[in-house]
């Protein structure tokens, strides 16, 4: 997955966190782990990724020994998101599933890089890291990248909504605009009332 150059920072605000020493990881094999976000965390994740709810986060792999010092975190990722379908306006299901790998080298060891590097497709620059590695920001980062900015259900078309009926008008086919809006409304205000 191509993700944006690494920072040596948290997200701003990411309220999900699961950091682990580095000094308590096998030097001699892969330490496996599993994280899932607590409901009071993925409530909080909600309006940070920018989706209604947040049902399901976790992250299953391992962290293994990279390099010289660095690590390599491997593992899948599945998410529940809910958003609003850009066209009908109900609510959207959605599950994100993603294999997701992250290379970590110690701090002082990061490379100066030229403002513009080209990487190949699969290749992302590593991260810096101190004393802990927290997969629980790679989680999120890897979910941020991955949600649907334009949540649509299957089937879900702009041209029933604007409404696409014909009228005949001096002999000339036009269509009436918002024809399919009125009726969302009608409906909406249906399973309101």
């Amino acid at each position: 997955m191509t993700r944006p150059a690494a920072t040596t920072s948290a997200l701003p605000d990411q309220p999900f966190h699961r950091p682990m020493k580095t000094g308590g990881l096998r030097t001699d094999g892969d330490t496996a782990f599993r994280i899932s976000a607590e409901p009071g965390e993925r409530e909080a994740l909600a309006p940070f990724l920018g989706v209604d709810a947040v049902e399901r986060l976790t992250l299953a792999g391992f962290i293994g020994p990279y390099g010289k010092g660095g690590w390599r975190v491997r593992g899948r990722m599945v998410a529940k998101v809910v958003q609003t379908c850009v066209v009908t306006l109900e609510p959207l299901r959605t599950r994100i599933e993603e294999d997701i790998e992250r290379t970590y080298v110690p701090a002082n060891q990061t490379p100066r890089l030229p403002e513009v590097v080209l990487l190949h497709d699969d290749e992302d620059e590593p991260d810096p890291f101190t004393d802990s590695i927290d997969p629980a920001q790679l989680a999120v980062e890897s979910l941020l990248l991955l949600i649907d900015p334009y949540p649509r259900h299957e089937g879900a078309a702009l041209d029933a909504l604007l409404g696409r009926d014909l009228v005949a008008e001096d002999g000339e086919e036009t269509r009436k605009p918002f024809s399919g809006l009125a009726d969302l409304m009608r409906r909406r205000s249906a399973d309101q009332g």
